[in-house]
């Protein structure tokens, strides 16, 4: 049986990244995805990249998202060489507004935070960002004390294209590819995997089922745990099964469900994000604007997404008419000729939250050659590039960039809700 270099098991940006930089370094590599590639929580975001600082951080989240910003021009470089598709990578800024007293003094603290980092920042009187936005007149009649405060290191790209451009970087490079491959299971060997079980065919994931279709999910999901004999090497009865000498779960809001059988519990949980995606004839302003956790994103072709909301409803990926209307009527308050503009479509995804939002890198003990990457929640898409250079040298025992132990499995355990805003720097 063929034997790999890394399985990695989960296809979203966490995953391929992954992969694809265990190609470029020269392994062999496979990747199973449950589903299709990059359908789930990674093509739902937005593609924001906020700042990173430019000087020495000490906060961990601090230092992944500098690392992951300095990193995402160099990966858009050589993704665009290798599969031709240009993700539209751009550094185009973002303004945050503050419409509420409440929301003018967060940017006040944001704006020190900024400034401790190194990350420029202006404050944009409401004549300046009349002259650069003309759009903006609508907001500001309604909202005379509104403020502005302008980011210029904020970037954006295009997630759908950068994760094509990420599956076509792993065909060139070899990776074996596999949908609509569920990972059910694991052979093991005292303190090594051997083998990622798994069942292949077609498969749905992160969508609303019946009662009959979750009923039969559960009683598939206890059959499969009650035949999972921790140590057996063939005690599960799937329909295939992989070799490698490493294994690297990235399966996002589905960890939990994949490391279930290995008695490894994390605090990983699906939250739900609603998105509208408007269509203008341009783009209607060039940079990204935010109100506190809410944000509205331009495109080169002149669509604009509108997101978002953080919701604990499981795996129930479907849009609510009350969370769209709510988002149109914000995203059209904010700029207001959004509201002549026709929507081309709503969607959900399912983001990974963990229980500090911390996100999930390194081994998973007590396995040698298992390891983790997940839980980054609204950021996995920032982070992935950082995360994948970061597991890559934490896999080959090499010093890595930063220091991941804060990130380590065993943390905590937890479970609980959390607020998912209470970690450090501007979040969108």
């Amino acid at each position: 049986m063929e034997k790999y270099d890394l399985v990695v098991c989960g296809g979203g940006v966490i995953g391929l990244s992954i992969a694809f930089e265990a190609a470029v370094r020269g392994w062999k590599v496979a990747i199973l995805e449950a589903g299709e590639f990059g359908k789930e929580s990674s093509w739902a975001g937005a593609g924001i990249l906020p700042a990173g600082a430019s000087i020495a951080a000490h906060d961990p989240i601090e230092q992944l998202r500098s690392l992951a910003h300095r990193l995402h021009p160099v990966w858009s470089k050589k993704l665009r060489e290798l599969s031709g598709i240009d993700n539209e990578y751009r550094a185009c800024g973002g303004l945050y507004v503050a419409l509420t007293p409440a929301e003018r003094a967060t940017l006040l603290a944001n704006r020190m935070w900024w400034e401790e980092h190194g990350i420029p920042v202006e404050h944009w009187p409401q004549e300046k960002a009349l002259r650069t936005l003309p759009g903006l007149e609508g907001l500001i009649a309604r909202s005379p004390k509104c403020d502005f405060w302008f980011v210029e290191g904020d970037c954006r790209l295009r997630t759908p294209r950068h994760l094509q451009a990420l599956i076509i970087g792993c065909e060139k490079l070899g990776v074996n590819m596999r949908t609509h491959c569920r990972v059910e299971g694991w052979s093991t060997s005292n303190n090594q995997i051997i083998a990622a079980k798994y069942s292949a065919g077609a498969a749905s994931r992160g969508v609303a089922t019946t009662n009959a279709t979750t009923n039969a999910t559960n009683n598939r999901a206890m059959q499969l745990r009650s035949a999972m004999v921790r140590g057996g090497a063939s005690q599960l009865d799937s329909d295939h099964e992989i070799r490698g000498d490493r294994f690297c779960v990235a399966a996002g809001a589905w960890t939990a469900n994949l490391l279930e059988p290995l008695q490894i519990a994390t605090g990983v949980l699906p939250v739900r994000g609603q998105m509208v995606l408007y269509r203008c004839e341009k783009p209607p302003f060039p940079m990204v604007i935010h109100e506190g956790n809410r944000y509205l994103v331009p495109r080169d072709d002149g669509r604009v997404l509108a997101g978002s909301c953080e919701e604990e409803v499981g795996f129930d990926a479907t849009t609510t008419p009350e969370m769209i209307d709510q988002l149109r009527t914000w995203a059209e308050g904010i700029w207001p000729g959004l509201a002549q503009a026709p929507v081309e479509r709503t969607w959900a995804g399912l983001r990974p939250g963990s229980f500090d939002s911390f996100p999930y890198m390194g081994t998973l003990h007590p396995f040698e050659n298992a390891y983790i990457a997940s839980g980054h929640f609204r950021h996995g898409l920032h982070w992935s590039t950082a995360t994948a250079t970061l597991m890559m040298e934490w896999m080959k025992g090499e010093t890595t960039s930063i220091d991941i132990s804060p990130f380590c499995v065993q943390r905590g355990q937890s479970q609980g809700r959390t607020n998912w805003t209470t970690t450090s720097g501007n979040r969108y």
